[in-house]
């Protein structure tokens, strides 16, 4: 009786598990809390463009999932798991803290030294949550005994999922909330806060690990299958190279008498296993994404909810993820699955083809998005230049140019024309037309039939502005803008703004441009302007100061895609201000992104699910952990890729997210292809699983 009763005890649920379970919440929190809204500290903050700032995010991804290939190796062979946790975790919090001092070190010093800081953070957390990542599940499943307790891992599994999504979709909400309605250090963000507090999470998830030593079960490191099959790949290659004796029947059968048939039929199920891998690094690419090039989209669209009186933030869409996805992982086993199961999708290939199709039709969702916010875009017929005119009179001018086709026509108050003319040198490709302006009887400050006579250019393909001014008190000059106006839009939607002055303004004047929102401290000055050439702003409303009082003037909305002009004129005394707009994009309410997210979660879900249970039952039983690392590696080349797309910089993100489609869709072919032609390991097992 007393050794039943003792076995009985011994085999009860382990209470050190809710410790490794809350452990993983803390540090999901962690990990998601600071990936939500890095890809805007990169940019707000750091000021990195859209490129870079996706290359460093994608950088950082890739590097995170490829430590869990060595943190398996250090684990399994040197240190064990438990000190490869703990000594990683102690990484991962200072890389935590080095990154939330970093958002601050500008207070202090220059951004050079706030970028090295930041990119070193990054670095010692990837090291750190890659490491521990096929650790800690791991170490949870050693607390029980097999097979006895096989049922307790299945319920350890269900809650160690749970708290990692858990932790996903609250730190994906609540770390923009921290960054964007707190002000610190003179900003209207907060991102001291937004990265204090899941490192605050990491250091709780490290005691709350360490407090559960005395109850954990420690199982040594010893020499695992991985070297040995390294070992029988290399050895088949070198036989098959060198051997004059004609080839087996498959080439690591070369391995025979230094391998086991045991070993080698494991390797050859392994490398099976793999081939089907190649196809995961581009789904893993279009995934990431969410949190980059997803998020800097959302960044160009209204997020307001007024009857909520609330702001959806741009990276608050990414907790949308965890949230459909904690609801499809439920919905899916009940309607989902049977309902493949019907239509012949059954077997895990065809689930991973059909995630496949899912991110193709969520991508072009994504472009066709995209191509919205940009809207109308200047094209210029070949063979023909155009110029706009501004006036920055209040007063009516007429302009005369029989080159130009111009007879009597005149220029509103403030107002400006815009002409386009054919450049009739076949040898030239500017062209000097002359053009006569001159002014009614309300523009004081000339003589009457006052005419001003210059030249303009006109340049085959290109736009050119005038300004019509002031050259001094006493006399009128036509003042070209720039060489020409550069009306490409910036590859990620931000709008563009120029200031157009005349010769009263000086670095004396204290003119800002000042968001509205009272949330927001945006402010960008007149110096920036000077060259009166176009520079990138931020979307939102901003009211013109003059010496520190708002003018009375309509406040300036600015949405994405659109290039603005402001002119600002001193007349009699008075300073007249005007604002034109060309080639206006979009402001599209953010929800808008829901189709995309919907579509691209339910692909993630099956891919993510599905790839799990074809590693559980493809990988022979000794090499489990290492496919399962091999899988986390492909997740890491998938981000590698987005990395290089990135560099190479295609200057239509509408183009990139095309090029993304065709990608997936030749990848969705192969799966296709893998699905008819792979042969499974455990037939019994795959039939009992679908």
């Amino acid at each position: 009786m007393v050794m039943i009763s003792d076995q009985n005890k011994k085999l009860k649920y382990p209470k050190s598990i809710w410790l490794i379970v809350l452990n993983e919440f803390c540090e999901r929190f962690t990990y998601y809390g600071l990936k939500t809204v890095l890809i805007l500290y990169l940019t707000t903050i750091l000021q990195f463009n859209g490129d870079n700032s996706t290359i460093i995010y994608h950088s950082f991804v890739f590097l995170a999932y490829f430590m869990p290939f060595p943190g398996a190796i250090l684990a399994d062979s040197y240190w064990g798991k438990y000190k490869t946790i703990i000594s990683l975790s102690i990484v991962y919090a200072l890389g935590s803290v080095v990154l939330a001092g970093s958002s601050m070190v500008d207070y202090f010093f220059r951004l050079d030294v706030q970028k090295i800081c930041s990119l070193f953070g990054l670095f010692l957390i990837a090291v750190g949550t890659g490491g521990i990542k096929p650790c800690v599940f791991a170490f949870g499943g050693d607390q029980f005994q097999l097979p006895q307790q096989e049922k307790h891992l299945l319920h350890y599994a269900t809650k160690f999922s749970i708290a990692s999504q858990l932790g996903s979709l609250f730190s994906s909400f609540l770390t923009p909330e921290f960054r964007q309605n707190v002000h610190c250090f003179g900003k209207d963000t907060c991102f001291p806060l937004a990265f204090g507090v899941p490192a605050l999470l990491m250091f709780t998830a490290i005691a709350i690990f360490v407090s559960g030593s005395s109850m954990y079960v420690t199982k040594k490191p010893q020499q695992n299958a991985i070297s040995r099959t390294f070992g029988c790949i290399f050895y088949a290659l070198c036989k098959k190279i060198s051997s004059s004796v004609p080839s087996r029947d498959h080439w690591l059968d070369n391995a025979k008498g230094l391998y086991t048939d045991s070993e080698i039929s494991d390797t050859k199920a392994v490398l099976a296993v793999i081939s089907v891998f190649t196809a995961y690094p581009v789904f893993w690419s279009l995934s990431e994404q969410l949190g980059s090039k997803w998020t800097l989209q959302a960044m160009l669209m209204n997020g307001r909810i007024d009857y909520l009186d609330w702001t959806i933030k741009p990276d608050q869409m990414h907790a949308i993820e965890p949230f459909l996805g904690m609801t499809f992982l439920v919905l899916f086993d009940v309607a989902f699955y049977p309902l493949l199961a019907t239509v012949g999708i059954q077997k895990p290939l065809q689930k991973l083809t059909l995630s496949g199709v899912l991110a193709v039709m969520a991508f072009v969702l994504t472009a066709i998005l995209q191509l919205n916010i940009i809207g109308n875009t200047t094209e210029i017929p070949p063979g023909q230049g155009r110029i706009n005119i501004y006036n920055g009179f209040d007063c009516n001018v007429f302009v005369l140019s029989d080159s130009l086709n111009i007879h009597h026509d005149h220029i509103e108050p403030l107002e400006m024309i815009n002409v386009s003319h054919t450049v009739v040198s076949l040898n030239v490709t500017e062209n000097d037309v002359e053009i006569v302006f001159g002014f009614e009887s309300e523009c004081n400050f000339v003589p009457e039939n006052y005419e001003f006579k210059t030249t303009v250019a006109i340049i085959e393909g290109e736009e050119i502005s005038y300004l019509l001014t002031r050259l001094d008190l006493n006399t009128v000059t036509l003042n070209r803008v720039s060489i020409c106006d550069n009306l490409v839009k910036e590859k990620f939607g931000n709008p563009y703004l120029r200031i157009l002055i005349d010769h009263t303004f000086d670095f004396d004047d204290n003119i800002t441009l000042n968001s509205a929102d009272q949330n927001s401290l945006t402010s960008y000055s007149l110096s920036l302007f000077r060259g009166m050439e176009f520079n990138l702003v931020k979307v939102g409303k901003y009211n013109i100061h003059y010496n520190g009082t708002i003018l009375t003037t309509p406040i300036i909305d600015i949405i994405p895609a659109t290039f603005y002009t402001l002119t600002l004129q001193r007349n009699s005394e008075k300073m007249d201000v005007r604002l034109f707009t060309k080639d206006e994009g979009n402001y599209i309410h953010i929800l808008w992104q829901l189709p995309q997210y919907l579509v691209m979660t339910i692909a993630d879900v099956i891919f993510v699910v599905t790839v799990i249970k074809f590693q559980f039952i493809e990988a022979p039983t000794n090499l489990k952990s290492f496919i399962s690392a091999v899988s986390l590696l492909t997740l890491s080349l998938g981000n590698l890729l987005v990395v290089i797309i990135s560099t190479i910089s295609i200057k239509n993100q509408i183009h990139e997210y095309l090029l993304y489609c065709g990608l997936m869709l030749a990848d969705t072919l192969l799966l296709a292809y893998f699905s008819v032609v792979y042969r499974s390991n455990n037939t019994n097992m795959t039939e009992a699983l679908n």
